[in-house]
């Protein structure tokens, strides 16, 4: 059965039959993210439709940028905290219609954006221990993903999906169900927090040079927003660092959001301060009207005044600082992160036993 895909009354090309779309997930640069029923596999799975013409809307992905999302996707299959590819139809889906599709294991409909704005809402700020739990997900994953020479390139909490077990994946949705997926309960506590949204992701090669990343977000590192192409995993875990700032802060929003790379760049900096980049070996290589695009007055960090010992402790503030060093020589990478002490076992002492008891009490939602 074919199910119109959203592109002006387009319909899924007839290579895509076997799955009937139920709804939309979501929407990125290069396409859309559909929840459907494979009817032969009898499964909840994600489709996501990748633009061949353009005239939709999205960038246009061709049959090399999709081999490079699925090839980057599939190397990383087995790994716990990242979405797990399927299937990839693209030379026969792109003779019929011009469009590619990826199938991929659905994760739910929740993105760490929605969960941080629905705690907000619900003014259930994230304790220091939620964001350990969960951080220490997405560096596990990170890591994996790194030690396979993938670069993820596009990190944000747009692309962390919640998987909290609640939903079954394994009966088609009845009619009313889409509902209490949304406003139902998330158990914080036994969430799997996975990464995807790999349509910007490069497989790192020996001697090979990475392409320039044009398309810059409030969760590009410093080198990628003055253009460098000098860069490597650790554009990831700068990311992480923006993620972990984010929960920190307990605003829902983005610490360092802006209208433009300049408007970016300015509260970067303002808050990390422009020592460390200066002191970065590839400061040198950069073009001059690139260098002058950081702001004139910003010197040291400020970044513990953002973040007080009374909100974040000594040990986490080690991670997070580690993460957003400006410098990326310096930078932690997601190894060397998961090392730290904050990541390390803990007494839980009575103050942990009556805590996990009220958390037992009181369910994060």
């Amino acid at each position: 059965m074919a199910a119109s895909a959203g592109k002006k009354g387009a319909a899924w090309p007839a290579t895509m039959a076997r799955y009937e779309r139920l709804e939309k997930l979501g929407a990125g640069i290069n396409g859309e993210v559909f929840k459907a029923w494979d009817t032969q596999d009898n499964l909840i799975v994600s489709v996501k439709r990748l633009s061949g013409s353009g005239d939709d809307g999205f960038i246009i992905s061709g049959i090399p940028e999709v081999a490079r999302e699925s090839m980057c996707l599939g190397a990383c299959r087995g790994i716990p905290s990242i979405v797990q590819h399927r299937r990839t139809y693209a030379d026969a889906c792109q003779s019929e219609t011009g469009d590619s599709f990826i199938v991929m294991d659905y994760v739910g409909r929740l993105n760490l954006r929605g969960y941080m704005q629905r705690r907000v809402t619900r003014r259930r700020p994230f304790s220091e221990d939620d964001v350990r739990r969960i951080m220490k997900q997405l560096l596990e994953g990170a890591k994996a993903m790194h030690g396979l020479g993938i670069l993820h390139l596009d990190i944000k909490p747009e692309n962390v999906l919640l998987d909290d077990g609640t939903e079954d994946r394994k009966e088609r949705p009845k009619k009313g169900a889409i509902e209490a997926d949304v406003r139902g309960e998330v158990k914080g506590d036994r969430v799997v927090y996975k990464i995807g949204g790999f349509g910007m992701s490069q497989k790192k090669g020996p001697g090979k040079s990475p392409p320039e990343v044009t398309i810059l977000t409030p969760y590009s590192a410093p080198e990628l927003l003055l253009h460098s192409r000098e860069y490597d995993d650790r554009v990831d875990t700068w990311g992480l660092g923006c993620i972990m700032a984010d929960l920190l802060s307990g605003t829902g929003a983005s610490m360092f959001d802006g209208e433009s790379d300049i408007e970016m760049m300015a509260k970067v900096f303002g808050i990390v301060g422009t020592e460390g980049i200066k002191e970065w070996s590839g400061y040198s290589g950069l073009a001059a009207d690139r260098k002058s695009k950081l702001p004139g007055k910003e010197g040291a960090s400020r970044l513990r005044h953002k973040f007080p010992s009374r909100k974040l402790s000594s040990a986490g503030f080690e991670v997070l600082s580690g993460l957003l060093e400006s410098n990326p020589e310096k930078r932690l990478t997601a190894a060397d992160a998961l090392k730290k002490p904050w990541f390390g076992k803990r007494r839980r002492g009575f103050a942990g036993f009556f805590k996990s008891c009220i958390v037992g009490v009181l369910p994060e939602i």
